[in-house]
């Protein structure tokens, strides 16, 4: 009995000491984990001054130069320089999207049509380097949403930069806004590689690539899909892909609450 006794009380001891230990272990990754945010946000932070800087100075620079060698050359440093912002603001987002949220969303009501005339804009010379056509129509002029702008931007954006990225060279992408009961909904379809279907429901995975698109594109991170759902979220909306499966393109939408 004495016997019994003892092995029951060393059993109590056991699972009372491995549990202690792995509460223990549990906290010390949390904090790790939150140091790690931390150290990144802070990081990702600190380059934004000095990208802020060089990117004054390189637009002076060519608005005063008249070689066009040269003009061109400063072109090339100030787009490395906006990839170099893009890619702080992801890291930012990423830490936040993953951490405790704490970024701040300024909000305000926007016309949804005319945001994705202005990013097709900016993106048109990609575009144009692949010979790749994109179209926009919309259900009416004015599709009115309230969003933070340049986390919507990102967002559309992501969505036009994988359209181009993922497709071969001439070759349509069209983008259409939608309203259907009081969501605006706008939708970038492509005619490039496609998803398997069984590959759908990881796409908005943190860091997750197929291995079609890691072909196409080397340099991607696997992380756009990811934040874009996370600001979707924010904004009280949501995002979902589409395809009818490799090869046959593929449809990202975006749906939101229309403005009151």
């Amino acid at each position: 009995m004495d016997t019994l006794i003892l092995i029951s009380l060393a059993a109590i001891v056991i699972v009372a000491v491995t549990s202690l230990v792995g509460v223990i272990i549990y906290r010390k990754l949390r904090e790790n984990e939150s140091l790690k945010y931390e150290f990144i946000t802070i990081i990702a932070h600190k380059f934004r001054t000095p990208l802020t800087q060089i990117k004054w100075t390189t637009e002076g620079l060519i608005t005063e130069e008249q070689d066009q060698y040269k003009k061109q050359q400063l072109d090339d440093l100030r787009k490395s320089n906006e990839n170099l912002i893009k890619l702080t603001g992801t890291l930012v987002e990423l830490t936040d999207a993953a951490g405790k949220g704490h970024s701040t969303y300024n909000f305000e009501v926007l016309n949804l049509c005319d945001l994705a005339r202005s990013i097709m804009e900016t993106s048109k010379t990609a575009f144009h380097e692949k010979n790749l056509f994109m179209s926009l129509t919309s259900v009416q002029p004015e599709v009115m949403v309230k969003a933070d702008r340049p986390r919507l931007d990102f967002v559309i954006g992501t969505l036009m930069e994988n359209a181009c990225s993922y497709t071969p060279p001439g070759r349509n992408i069209s983008v259409d806004i939608t309203v259907n009961k009081r969501k605006a909904i706008l939708s970038v379809t492509d005619n490039g590689i496609g998803i398997d279907p069984h590959n759908l429901s990881h796409m908005f995975s943190k860091f997750y690539r197929t291995k079609d698109a890691q072909s196409m594109d080397t340099e991607g991170l696997g992380v756009g899909l990811f934040l874009a759902q996370s600001v979707m979220k924010r904004h009280g909306g949501s995002i979902q892909a589409y395809s009818e499966g490799v090869g046959k393109g593929s449809t990202f939408s975006l749906i939101l609450p229309l403005a009151n």
